[in-house]
């Protein structure tokens, strides 16, 4: 840390990094359960995963962010939106690649604070682009 700084050299060297990478087949199963979950019995859910399925199955399997990204002790979501691009279907293979974006601090009345900004694209086989999120959590 330099100047005060929490964001080491070794933490800026993961921006542009990838720090998950999943695949999910899409089945029946997944669709009915999240279309359980939102209290929504539209057929459509049967046949195409609802706009909550995305960030149920990027949050699902993406394990934690690197441990050397969260300095402080605490953290909270900051944020984030998506932007949807084709109707993800039954029997799609997805892929949701995210990368760290950014990392930037501020001083807060009780301290430090870590912003670390994550961006998420979503592939389907076919190699389009179903979904992109960018996200932020906040150490402090």
């Amino acid at each position: 840390m330099s100047n005060g700084s929490v964001i080491t050299e070794e933490m800026k060297s993961m921006v542009g990094r990838e720090i998950a990478k999943i695949v999910h087949e899409v089945d029946k199963t997944m669709l009915r359960r999240l279309a359980e979950a939102i209290d929504d019995p539209n057929p459509r859910w049967q046949e195409e995963a609802a706009p909550g399925f995305i960030t149920a199955a990027v949050v699902s399997g993406s394990g934690e962010p690197p441990k050397e990204l969260f300095p402080l002790k605490r953290m909270v979501a900051g944020g984030g939106d998506w932007e949807f691009n084709v109707p993800i279907k039954l029997g799609d293979v997805i892929t949701c690649t995210t990368h760290v974006a950014d990392l930037y601090e501020r001083e807060g009345k009780a301290g430090k604070l870590l912003f670390i900004v994550t961006e998420t694209s979503i592939n389907n086989q076919r190699g389009e682009l179903a979904a992109k999120g960018r996200a932020t959590l906040i150490n402090y």
